[in-house]
């Protein structure tokens, strides 16, 4: 092998080491997703096939390094569309890939072994990457409604390499039974120009994407509240503040409830964390099976929770408050033969002209819930600045009453 080959084949060796311990790593240390073992075996393979070009003058024969050096080939391919597919949950691609790309083997060794023909024995490989790769690019662009900038990326480098492998690969059939001289040396220069740099360049793309799915995972688990699944307050101020900035320049409705269960600490006192946490998990999902899709409902507090409605008016708002004092009133926590009875708490605000942020809202919604607690629990209450209940229950402007 000449030198200048042996140097580019040993760094192309030593990078798929490296990306396969990478995503070793990744497997083991956040979450041992699927996708991260796949592509780290699939890597390790790419090692093996690389190590088996370093090696090939140590073989018996050249029939047995070229049929080991495409089966480290195909199972490379293999696993990195496979990881893809686990990645992105695919269903349209079979579970088992082994039948179909032993096929593709089986088509290879007969060209190597029975009827020899370098242009086919050499081109099935690139050409079965070319296909894997681009549905791998596909896959990642499908996978979700608005597809991240390091997916983008991915899958763009991951087209670009599939075109430079079908261009390999109709150079390498161009060879036909006996090889071309001509053919050989233009087939060499390309792939040597071509493969290196995609195989680094797509390697470091699949990095930087598992990079952002956990980046994505820590961002998630920085706004959401580990217990109930819902919002934080951190979250719920973050997308809150959106729906507040729309609203204020359509000049649309927005409403604030908020609530939280009547004697939380007595419910934790009596019968220990465990059932306070079930009372916390079960009065969260009361109110989120409740919501539209929306509304916002986070965990603000203790046993404190916000829902935010846009394009809700102070009416519906209300409507919707009194519904869930109902509901909660009349579905006991499923922790004692009886069954525990919990109660709730409600107080409502709507964005008004003086609103200068959502705190504004939740700050007079929160004075409601407390006025509501003060008046005996088990009620909702509302900012007495536009509306008030009159003496019949229903709603009539303040100045009015």
């Amino acid at each position: 092998m000449e030198t200048g080959f042996f140097y580019i084949i040993f760094s192309l060796m030593v990078v798929s080491a490296a990306v396969s311990l990478i995503f070793f790593l990744a497997w083991k240390n956040f979450g041992k997703k699927p996708h991260a073992l796949t592509w780290s075996l699939a890597f390790l393979a790419g090692t093996c096939r690389w190590l088996t070009l370093l090696g090939s003058d140590y073989f018996p024969s050249l029939e047995a390094y070229l049929l080991t050096e495409n089966a480290f080939s195909l199972t490379l391919i293999t696993l990195a569309l496979r990881g893809h597919c686990q990645r992105t949950h695919c269903t349209r691609l079979p579970s088992n890939l082994l039948p179909y790309v032993s096929a593709i083997y089986a088509f290879i060794a007969w060209h190597v072994l029975v009827s020899p023909h370098i242009g086919i024995r050499l081109s099935v490989a690139p050409a079965y990457s070319a296909i894997t790769l681009l549905v791998s690019a596909f896959m990642i662009v499908s996978y979700r409604k608005k597809t991240r900038p390091a997916e983008w990326a991915a899958a763009s480098g991951i087209g670009v390499f599939a075109l430079t492998q079908a261009v390999c690969a109709g150079l390498a059939f161009m060879h036909g039974p006996t090889g071309d001289e001509s053919i050989r040396a233009a087939y060499l220069h390309f792939s040597f120009l071509t493969l290196p740099p995609g195989y680094v360049t797509v390697s470091m793309l699949i990095v930087l994407m598992m990079a952002s799915d956990l980046a994505a995972v820590l961002r998630k688990a920085a706004i959401q509240d580990q217990l109930t699944g819902l919002l934080n307050r951190r979250g719920f101020n973050e997308y809150g503040g959106r729906l507040f900035s729309a609203a204020r320049r359509a000049g649309s409705a927005l409403s604030v409830i908020m609530t939280d269960i009547d004697q939380f600490k007595f419910i934790n006192d009596k019968y220990g964390h465990a059932v306070g946490d079930a009372a916390l998990a079960h009065f969260s999902k009361l109110i989120a099976d409740t919501r539209r899709r929306e509304d916002i409902v986070a965990r603000v507090g203790g046993e404190e929770f916000a829902i935010l409605l846009p394009g809700t008016d102070l009416r519906d708002a209300m409507a919707m408050a009194d519904q869930l004092c109902t509901k909660i009133g009349a579905t006991p926590l499923d922790m004692t033969s009886n069954g525990l009875p919990m109660t709730s708490s409600f107080g409502v605000a709507a964005i008004s002209k003086d609103d200068k942020a959502l705190e504004d809202i939740v700050l007079r919604a929160d004075r409601a819930l407390y006025r509501s607690k003060r008046a005996g629990r088990n009620q909702v209450d509302l900012e007495s600045s536009q509306l008030v209940r009159a003496s019949d229950g229903t709603l009539v402007p303040a100045r009015s009453k």
